[in-house]
């Protein structure tokens, strides 16, 4: 600029205002055309996207980057007058404004990024953590934003007091520290976090399904959390369980991959009893119950010789886990009454005991 400058015929300072109207001409031109013009351009083509990402993405960058374009011509404007004047500015002044001009920059830029990352986190909870079973995304997405935001910022901070001659070393090594003992004291909790996003990617379980936990209770995923798991039990209690102990033990899915739950009713019938009579009466109530399913088939086995009894169990299936309870109940009294009503007797535990004579009866 300065070669065109000189060809002009006026005095320097005359030329000193040209080159500084030029300048802010030519940013505030830039400015123009990003809005009108590329940022207009690029609003219709998101428009036709499918997606809303797009969207999000340019109305969370324009102002920034429209900031930046302001920033950058403050920048050429000092420089242009430093070099014009080298003698009338001091150095010192000089490093402070440049300092300073840095430091907007850097922080809108920072800004732009938080902006750019939450943007993303916003579609992503939106579109994809809405259709999700788990809650524990729902949960992840806020807090990845704070850790995101507070490690920009920090970041930000650092390059500021660096630019500044600030030696950040020792502030680093002191945040590392900081950090570690934070770790230390929090190891539980961080152990827990990230047996949630074990739990996340690997999914052993969804929310509604039935499993059986490690002390041998079955109960029903109520909701899966960043720190712990919770579960219903058939008491109508919440059962909260550590992610972390949850990820080291054996849970059985009950329900997943298939949503269908055995139901077995076991009942003890006497040895006169017929049993092919006694497995007909069986089948033909579990037909007559809505919720037990005709594939798989219901079964009816012969377990074992008891000591009163014969023992005889009932095996079907159910479409939902919530229903165990009270489909196993309305067998159980359908099998009654109609055992009662077939003459099939359920005998009482019997005991034959025989008494030993040791000696002569006295008289």
């Amino acid at each position: 600029m300065e070669s065109l400058l000189q060809g002009i015929p006026v005095s320097p300072g005359v030329r000193t205002l040209i080159g500084l109207t030029i300048i802010i001409i030519a940013t505030a031109l830039a400015s123009a055309i990003l809005k009108s013009i590329v940022f207009s351009y690029i609003g219709k083509m998101t428009l036709k996207t499918s997606t809303t990402l797009d969207d999000l993405l340019l109305k969370a960058s324009r102002t920034q980057i429209s900031l930046l374009v302001y920033i950058f011509g403050l920048s050429l404007i000092f420089d242009f007058i430093k070099d014009r004047y080298p003698g009338y500015i001091n150095e010192s002044f000089y490093l402070v404004i440049d300092g300073l001009i840095f430091s907007v920059g850097v922080f809108v830029v920072a800004i732009l990024i938080l902006k750019v990352i939450s943007a993303v986190l916003k579609w992503y909870a939106e579109t994809i953590a809405t259709k999700t079973d788990t809650t524990l995304d729902d949960e992840f997405i806020p807090l990845l934003d704070r850790t995101v935001k507070i490690v920009i910022i920090t970041l930000a901070v650092l390059i500021v007091l660096d630019q500044f001659g600030v030696d950040v070393k020792g502030l680093v090594a002191v945040l590392g520290v900081g950090s570690l003992a934070i770790a230390l004291a929090a190891k539980d909790t961080l152990a827990n976090m990230i047996g949630g996003f074990t739990i996340m990617i690997d999914r052993p379980f969804r929310v509604g399904d039935m499993v059986r936990l490690p002390d041998g209770n079955r109960v029903v995923v109520h909701e899966i959390g960043i720190r712990s798991s919770k579960f219903l039990t058939f008491d109508n209690t919440l059962v909260i369980v550590p992610n972390a102990e949850i990820v080291k033990s054996t849970v059985h899915n009950i329900t997943y991959p298939h949503p269908r739950v055995r139901v077995v009713v076991k009942v003890g019938v006497s040895y006169d009893s017929d049993l092919k009579k006694v497995r007909e009466v069986m089948l033909d109530e579990a037909a007559k119950n809505s919720k037990i399913l005709t594939e798989p088939r219901p079964q009816v086995l012969f377990r074992d010789f008891g000591d009163s009894a014969l023992a005889i169990s009932l095996r079907c299936y159910i479409g939902r886990a919530k229903d165990h309870r009270r489909a196993s109940s309305e067998l159980r009294e359908q099998i009654l009454d109609r055992f009662r009503l077939e003459g099939i007797d359920i005998p009482f535990p019997q005991r034959v005991i025989t008494m030993a004579n040791s000696g002569d009866e006295s008289e």
